[in-house]
């Protein structure tokens, strides 16, 4: 094969100034820390202030509310259906198929996302922004007037590809119109608003299926903000002359390239294979031990096709590719490394436990919805501090080091804090129980892009952006996954154990296997129609069940903490030359 630019891009370099500093990593990295210190270098260039790009405030704002907006309705979208589901189960009379309305968004989003990045350095951000809302709006129309469950999951399927390039590719088109500097309170912007959109998706859910319009108006009514958002891209979204993400331009007088020569640039056995392993993955990840059971022929093909389509991603992206879709040769420069990482057992973390805890909450402590949703409510504002507080730390100081190892132990305590929760927990502890690890792990998401982006030379942005989301994605999907298999393993164990030693005369075995069959599907009938002589029992099974899961997001969360200490600090430049 001829060693393409990218191959050399990617060799090690050694750095005449500092040997130790380049030994071993990609040359872009040794060139940068060649270049420049990663830190301040002076108080002249902090008085200079933060330049923007060369577009107007008002238009860069309007730029940014619109992906903003674009960006709470994806999320939003991800979420709103939790309160749906038994609505249109009752509906369309399919409850034993209504996991695939969610299964169907969250599968889609993430297996198109990270496609978005490099695909956008062809065709251009605009151009994909367009396409990506307008998918999004023909998935949410679908979804408001279908006529049976299976259209309904297909418009979410169709819904969730450009839920996740709506996503993504505002965070990569940010970096094309901001420096880093300002770049990371932007960021933390974003993330409030992806934020605000999971909080709040459950609780207008409900109120539109309680109302007199019913669940297909949730649907709808995304319809026409999304098209507000469309519209203000179409308008106002013009990228500067030589900006990245105008896509590919020829040397000519009008710049253009043919669509031809566009779609050859693209990586097609790269993307191919990615988007099977991502499908295989997550299918197996999110229905595996559900829908599709451990030892069905249908999981074993999965994880088959999930093996052979990774190992075969990994091939091309090395051996073949002359143009990555996903350049995972990127990782081996140790900040995107641990910062991917970092993602990963993040959100690994961080959905179980958030998923898990009001599992604790209701089998436990047998509290109710709206008395769990009170105790939810401040896990958003400490998420939303937690993000704009990075990106403003940032903004004003370069640096993020140091401020990422702090936060990201206090992940790690909060974490322990519920692993050590006791039944009798006081209230004002509940209050505070998701805030705590839900703050820190909000600052580990927006610093860690920022430093993955610092990285690397400007043009790689989009890439590198799309490596980071592929983590975030996968790690949810597997943490949720693993979290549910333990709990179901250590619950039906603690049950079958617990529950069989009161066999006596007085109860029979088959009256105590009914006993645990119910308890072990429904955590109301614990609470509710258990017998009272092993409800304590029945209670304390589900805390060990429970504290399975916990323990293994404590885990996870200690190994996020380590992967943060890996990354190297780089400086935040204040203009978009990175000077």
């Amino acid at each position: 094969m001829v060693e393409s630019d990218r191959t050399s891009l990617l060799q090690p370099v050694r750095n005449a100034l500092n040997p130790e500093l380049s030994e071993g990593l990609p040359a872009y990295v040794g060139a940068e820390v060649a270049e420049t210190e990663h830190l301040l270098e002076s108080e002249d260039e902090a008085r200079e202030g933060l330049q923007v790009s060369e577009m107007s405030r008002a238009r860069l704002h309007i730029i940014i509310s619109s992906m903003c907006l674009g960006s709470f309705l994806a999320a939003l979208d991800n979420t709103i259906v939790t309160t749906l589901l038994s609505h249109i189960a009752s509906e369309f009379n399919e409850l034993s198929h209504i996991s695939w309305i969610a299964t169907a968004y969250l599968l889609s989003s993430a297996t198109f996302q990270p496609l978005y990045g490099k695909i956008s350095d062809i065709f251009g951000r605009r151009p994909l922004i367009i396409i990506s809302n307008l998918f999004f709006i023909l998935g949410c129309l679908i979804c408001g007037l279908s006529k049976n469950l299976w259209t309904l999951v297909a418009g979410r399927f169709i819904a969730g590809i450009g839920g996740g390039g709506v996503t993504s590719l505002g965070s990569i088109t940010a970096s094309d119109i901001v420096p880093l500097r300002s770049r990371a309170l932007y960021q933390g912007i974003f993330n409030f608003f992806f934020g605000l959109g999971i909080a709040i998706g459950g609780l207008i859910g409900g109120w539109f299926s309680e109302s007199k319009n019913g669940w297909r108006m949730a649907f709808l009514v995304q319809v026409p903000l999304c098209a507000i958002s469309l519209v203000l891209i179409i308008i106002f979204l013009k990228l500067p002359p030589g900006c990245k993400g105008l896509g590919l331009v020829s040397n000519d007088k009008d710049g253009k390239v043919d669509i031809k020569d566009k779609l050859k640039r693209i990586d097609w056995l790269g993307s191919l294979s990615l988007v099977t392993f991502l499908f295989a993955f997550m299918l197996a990840s999110s229905l595996g031990g559900k829908e599709i059971p451990y030892n069905s022929n249908i999981f074993k093909l999965l994880v088959v096709a999930t093996i052979l389509s990774g190992t075969a991603f990994i091939y091309v992206e090395l051996y073949i590719s002359d143009d990555p879709i996903l350049p995972i040769r990127f990782l081996t420069n140790r900040s995107i490394l641990g910062a991917s990482f970092a993602n990963w057992f993040c959100m690994m973390s961080g959905v179980t436990l958030a998923f898990y805890v009001p599992v604790y909450w209701s089998s436990v402590q047998n509290l109710k919805p709206t008395d769990m949703g009170k105790r939810i409510a401040p896990n958003f504002f400490s998420t939303a501090f937690g993000s704009i507080g990075a990106g403003y730390y940032m903004k004003k100081t370069g640096r993020y080091y140091g401020f990422l190892l702090k936060f990201t132990g206090l992940m790690v305590l909060g974490q322990l804090q519920v692993l050590l929760m006791k039944p009798d927990i006081s209230t004002w502890r509940q209050y505070i129980l998701l805030p705590l690890p839900h703050f820190g792990s909000s600052v580990l998401i927006t610093v860690t892009l920022l430093a993955m982006i610092a990285a690397v030379p400007h043009e790689h942005q989009a890439a590198t952006t799309s490596i980071s989301y592929a983590f975030r994605s996968t790690g949810s999907t597997l943490g949720v996954s693993v979290g549910a298999a333990l709990f179901r393993n250590k619950l039906s164990g603690s049950l079958f154990d617990s529950v069989m030693k009161f066999e006596s005369d007085k109860y029979s075995k088959e009256y105590l296997l009914s006993i645990i069959k119910q308890a072990s599907e429904s955590s109301e009938y614990v609470h509710a129609n258990a017998p009272k002589f092993i409800q304590a029992t029945l209670i304390q099974c589900y805390e060990q069940a429970c504290k399975s899961t916990f323990a293994f997001c404590f885990l996870i969360s200690i190994f996020a903490w380590i992967s943060c200490g890996v990354i190297k600090e780089y400086k935040l430049h204040t203009s978009m030359e990175r000077k």
